[in-house]
């Protein structure tokens, strides 16, 4: 059982590092990835201790990266890369992120003022790698009388807000994002460059009319490596019909839980639905590639 997409206190999760590692061997996972957005700080916590001293599972470096494909603003996973590589790229520093994601809360507040809803004024990050769409949400919803002014799936889903809202052109939400992200390119490019694989995150938490379209446009670029197949908002058909494009265009397959504490409670390390496990067996043919 392997758990590829984890995420801690270093992006929008609530677990330490070192408690991640702490579940991960009690479960009995044989690898995992910290997945953390935009961020190494995990891997900077955990300094050069050599893990398999104290875990039976091993650790593969990794980061979820915030990109922009087509106007649109998806994820990309890039596992086995060299830290060093990323750091020096600046692309993951933590002042860029909070510039940027305080440059949105600022945008958002001058909005709610013109659409009548209440926004706290004082909001901000003032540290962590919170994403601004997940602050706003979630204080939209502390003020009731906003409720009726939003659709029962926005109100109650932060990615439904931030894909249907903050990523539409024609939403009154909508934050012009993709002129700060780095392009799907440059990134695949980077995580090359860092000794890595690219895989896209969870095709299906996209908003899209036509999912296997929209995979179809992306792998006709020729640079991603693979797919994450096995994630909590992919059920076994889902998972299944993903696993078999992989097999059928020559793509590696990758999995994860998409972890993130309390944020997630229903969502389990080393599961991606409840009772699926992610098995060992999808990363084999490509975990011998890395570090390479």
């Amino acid at each position: 059982m392997i758990d590829l997409h984890i995420h801690t206190i270093y992006s929008d999760g609530s677990d330490e590092p070192e408690m991640i590692l702490r579940k991960a061997d009690r479960f009995g996972l044989r690898y995992i990835s910290i997945t953390d957005h935009d961020s190494l700080g995990a891997y900077e916590k955990l300094g050069s201790r050599t893990i398999s001293q104290s875990y039976r599972c091993g650790l593969i470096p990794g980061c979820e990266f915030s990109v922009v494909y087509d106007k649109m603003p998806i994820e990309v996973l890039g596992y086995g890369i060299d830290l060093e590589v990323i750091r020096e790229s600046g692309l993951v520093s933590e002042e860029r992120f909070l510039e940027r994601e305080n440059h949105y809360i600022s945008e958002m507040k001058e909005i709610c003022r013109n659409l009548g809803l209440k926004l706290t004024e004082s909001l901000s990050i003032k540290s962590g790698k919170a994403f601004a769409t997940q602050v706003i949400h979630a204080d939209l919803r502390k003020y009731p009388e906003n409720e009726k002014h939003l659709t029962s799936e926005i109100w109650g889903s932060v990615n439904a807000f931030y894909r249907t809202c903050i990523n539409n052109e024609d939403s009154p939400f909508f934050l012009n994002q993709t002129k700060d992200y780095p392009t799907l390119e440059e990134i695949t490019k980077l995580i090359k460059k860092a000794g890595g694989k690219s895989f896209l995150a969870h095709l299906y938490g996209y908003f899209t009319k036509n999912h296997i379209e929209f995979l179809n446009s992306l792998i006709s670029l020729h640079l991603l490596d693979g797919i994450e197949c096995y994630h909590s908002l992919h059920d076994r058909e889902k998972t299944e019909n993903l696993l078999n494009y992989c097999h059928t265009h020559g793509l590696y397959a990758s999995g994860g839980s998409d972890y993130h504490g309390e944020l997630k409670p229903t969502v389990v390390i080393g599961e991606s639905i409840e009772g699926v496990q992610i098995p060992f067996e999808i990363v084999e043919p490509w975990l011998k590639y890395l570090w390479k």
